[in-house]
């Protein structure tokens, strides 16, 4: 590696020595350098920069294979119903041996030192068709999923170890053109002997969009994750088979990215390499994985497009809203049809879909400030206004759903929702109190609830005489009543919105 190094850099030479200038904000000490270093040196300082980095993370990217349940179908089905890389000859053979070819392949990043471990989601597969193993220096280890987020498209694995090194991590807002970067993966599934491979380049650009299928139109059609609505670092350094999950990682060693295969799964930028950012909404989603529970992203209710021309000649900025969907965060607000939002928390907004990639990296819940301006036409400027709102939450479709190991346990037989997450919400919300519910998503057969009368699909406004918006609302009202508790219904027949869940020992 060192040799491929030195070559690579004296065959830059001019670019090495402008980046001589740059080597104290590296952390590296020039006390010892002579004044005007040749290029040679330029070259070592580099080098050893990178040798370095690459020492400091590596002992923290692991191998990882996936295995069919079934062990019956070919390689090539795999790949095509999975996204996950194969080889020929694959699931044959001992699958704790080192040269055992998996199913499937793909690389993760230790993020606790008790045995976590980050990849992307669309490593793992068919999670229930599945098993894993993590290899660490030659040694396998039986994986199980605590937790996995097909917004983000990250999940966690879960491993029998409590003496991993895990990743130190930054900060992907710090990133910079033309920064170098280091990728850590497991390509071609060699990385099962501990020794991750290395490539190295530069950062191409920031917020790229994720291309959708060559059929989507412009809406959300086709766009199943965050990063189909431009979060994606791109870099030049080649991001082979079985690299997806991996780390990319800064001159420091600090992981600012998580390699993935999701542009090149659908035949676009094969020669260069994209990772997910590493920022404040991603690590706030990580601690919520690596505590078994699914993160939940924001919902405003709107539906957003681009700017006419003539608004664009006039130099306005932002994203046009279409239509606003009734009982939602936006319809509470006042936004209306034609309404044009300028502004995220005082941030421009350039689009529509910077304007879906900001509210949907928020958590439910968050408190918003929204720029709003109306009215505005050729010959008039329009009013400008902050709507406040509180974001509910984000109903995630897709080929691949959600997972987590911990759940809220159910109340007295049931389990709710926020009301905007329900696969029925969209044909039901003009009926429901614009002023908010949650949605009944489960009840137990011959439970408290479901003698009382409640069944999936309901939508709950109050306990008692309190207004319940979110399922911590719900909770907070219900947990300290011990006796019979009076549920109302939205989008019911008048007269027959009640319902009175006895306590447990009480239903007959």
């Amino acid at each position: 590696m060192s040799s491929m190094l030195s070559a690579r850099a004296l065959a830059v030479t001019s670019l090495l020595l402008a980046m001589t200038l740059l080597l104290p904000r590296l952390g590296l000490s020039q006390a010892d350098q002579p004044a005007e270093p040749s290029a040679l040196q330029a070259a070592a300082a580099i080098e050893a920069t990178v040798v370095d980095a690459i020492a400091k993370a590596e002992k923290s990217v692991v191998a990882i294979s996936r295995l069919r349940k079934d062990r019956e179908k070919e390689a090539g089905e795999l790949l095509e119903e999975n996204d996950v890389p194969v080889l020929p000859g694959s699931g044959e053979g001992d699958t704790l041996k080192p040269d055992f070819v998996p199913h499937g392949f793909g690389t993760g990043v230790v993020v606790d030192a008790k045995g976590l471990i980050l990849t992307a989601y669309h490593v793992l597969g068919d999670i229930k068709a599945s098993d894993y193993l993590v290899w660490i220096q030659k040694k396998p280890y039986k994986a199980t999923v605590r937790a996995a987020d097909p917004w983000l498209d990250v999940a966690i694995l879960k491993i029998d170890a409590d003496d991993l090194t895990p990743i130190a991590l930054g900060n992907a807002k710090d990133l910079k053109k033309g920064q170098i970067i280091i990728s850590l993966g497991n390509p071609y599934a060699i990385a099962r002997d501990g020794e991750p491979s290395a490539t190295w380049g530069i950062v191409s650009n920031l917020s790229r969009l994720a291309p959708a299928p060559k059929q989507a139109a412009r809406p959300a059609e086709g766009r199943e994750t965050l990063h189909h609505y431009g979060t994606l670092v791109q870099t030049d350094a080649k991001l082979e088979l079985g690299t997806s999950g991996g780390a990319l990682i800064n001159l420091k060693g600090e992981m600012v990215g998580l390699t993935t295969s999701l542009a090149a799964l659908v035949g676009y930028e094969k020669a260069g390499g994209f990772a997910i950012p590493v920022d404040e909404e991603f690590r706030k989603a990580l601690e919520q994985l690596k505590a078994g529970r699914m993160p939940e992203y924001g919902f405003l209710g709107v539906a957003p497009t681009l700017l006419t021309m003539e608004q664009r000649q006039q130099g306005k900025r932002g994203a046009r809203i279409m239509d606003v969907i009734p009982a939602t965060p936006a319809a509470k607000a006042g936004i209306k049809a034609e309404d044009i939002i300028t502004h995220v928390e005082e941030e421009a907004i350039a689009d529509d879909l910077e304007l879906i990639r900001r509210l949907s990296a928020m958590p439910a819940g968050t408190s918003v400030s929204l720029t709003v301006l109306r009215g505005s036409g050729p010959s008039q400027p329009g009013k400008t206004h902050v709507a406040k709102v509180v974001l509910s939450k984000k109903r995630v479709e897709g080929p691949r759903t959600p997972f987590a190991e911990v759940v809220d346990a159910p109340w007295r037989g049931m389990s709710v929702e926020y009301a905007t997450a329900s696969p029925t919400f969209r044909d039901q919300s003009r009926d429901l109190d614009p002023e908010g519910s949650v949605a009944v998503i489960t009840v137990a057969r011959d439970s408290a609830a479901w003698k009382a009368g409640l069944r999936p699909g309901d939508f709950v406004s109050h306990v008692g005489k309190s207004r319940v918006a979110s399922p911590q609302q719900f909770l907070a009202a219900v947990t300290p009543e011990l006796g019979p508790v009076a549920l109302h219904l939205t989008a019911t027949p008048p007269g027959k919105s009640l319902r009175t869940v006895p306590a447990e020992s009480e239903s007959p």
